[in-house]
């Protein structure tokens, strides 16, 4: 019987995904003067269920650092992809709000992502993505169980 190493086996397929999503991404974007993570920070802003996105919810998103998150969104800033708008009830919270230019990248942002989940999902049932989230979820706990 095979000795399954799922820790390896999920970091293959990360990278094999992860390569593709971003050459197809970069492909997509060319020219654009916008980083890949960039464009999904634009995707997630864009179909979040969410009315307002802080930089802490692009943080858990990302699993990435706040000072990593920082610097992108500054950089983002200075592109005029995004604005950091102050919210009313607390001054020290701003908002991040998508840019007209942004915006006019979002179809081909979108379609470009909507074009990998379809390709990833191909030849998946629903059942069998639900039943992949949920040990994902399964597995996402344990982690976070032994870091803390």
């Amino acid at each position: 019987m095979r000795k399954y190493k799922l820790g390896l086996d999920i970091e293959k397929i990360d990278r094999i995904i992860s390569r593709d999503m971003d050459a197809h991404m970069m492909k997509t974007i060319d020219g654009d003067k916008l980083t890949v993570s960039q464009a999904y920070v634009i995707d997630f802003i864009l179909t979040s269920q969410k009315e307002d996105i802080f930089q802490k919810d692009l943080e858990k998103e990302f699993d990435l650092k706040r000072a990593a998150i920082s610097l992108m969104l500054n950089n983002m800033e200075k592109n005029d992809l995004i604005k950091r708008v102050p919210v009313s009830e607390d001054a020290r919270l701003k908002k991040i709000v998508l840019t007209e230019k942004s915006i006019a990248l979002s179809t081909k942002i979108i379609g470009a992502v909507d074009e990998i989940e379809h390709t990833l999902v191909e030849n998946l049932t629903q059942e069998e993505i639900d039943n992949f989230y949920t040990v994902l979820n399964k597995m996402r706990n344990s982690l976070s169980k032994r870091k803390g």
